[in-house]
């Protein structure tokens, strides 16, 4: 067999298995993929951590805010994953009976994860910046006048955050099959889980 014809075998072999792992595995795979988000994370804020950086928003009240970066290495994954079992409960607890807890932490899953990568994006670029040297106080300086740079950085969050209630109310109406207002209130509640707990610990 030609080497051409080992490597399209093989391809064809990997993608194959890729196809049945979705199929079979949603759950699994939804938990990698946040495992995968928060390891984006612990990455920038350990890149944030060795510049020196710190919050430029308050963070909670009674966290050393010099060594925030280092202590969220830690518990941000633990964080993600805390955030998706309280979201999915909100769901499960307000839903209709009959739900399947697995359909529901996919959902949940998928409505967290999306918006979190999307939050990241901003964090990314000022690590890589603060990477190649740049201080905090000139990235505080290029976000805190108006301008393209500001809006652009606040659009983001905005976009995570109506990203976010979107899908968890999507998440709520596959709940509630045909109840809009259910779903709204619901996916509103799990949402406001979500949105909440970055807002409070996230920097």
């Amino acid at each position: 067999m030609s080497k051409g014809r080992m490597k399209g075998s093989f391809l064809q072999r990997a993608r194959s298995r890729y196809r049945t792992f979705k199929k079979r595995h949603p759950l699994r795979r939804t938990a990698i993929a946040l495992g995968l988000a928060g390891l984006a994370y612990a990455a920038t804020s350990a890149v944030l951590a060795l510049a020196g950086a710190v919050p430029a928003a308050p963070v909670f009240p009674g966290m050393d805010i010099d060594n925030y970066y280092a202590w969220q290495i830690v518990f941000i994954m633990p964080l993600i994953y805390a955030v998706w079992i309280l979201a999915s409960g909100v769901l499960l607890a307000l839903g209709t009976r009959g739900c399947h807890r697995s359909d529901v932490l996919v959902r949940a899953a998928r409505a967290w994860g999306g918006p979190l990568m999307l939050a990241w994006a901003p964090w990314a670029v000022q690590a890589a910046f603060a990477g190649l040297g740049m201080g905090q106080a000139e990235w505080v300086d290029i976000l805190s006048g108006p301008g393209v740079p500001q809006t652009l950085y606040l659009a983001i969050y905005v976009a995570a955050a109506a990203w976010s209630v979107a899908s968890f109310v999507r998440a709520g109406r596959s709940i509630h099959m045909k109840s809009w207002p259910a779903a709204i209130s619901t996916g509103l509640a799990a949402s406001v889980v979500a949105i909440g707990a970055y807002i409070l610990f996230v920097r």
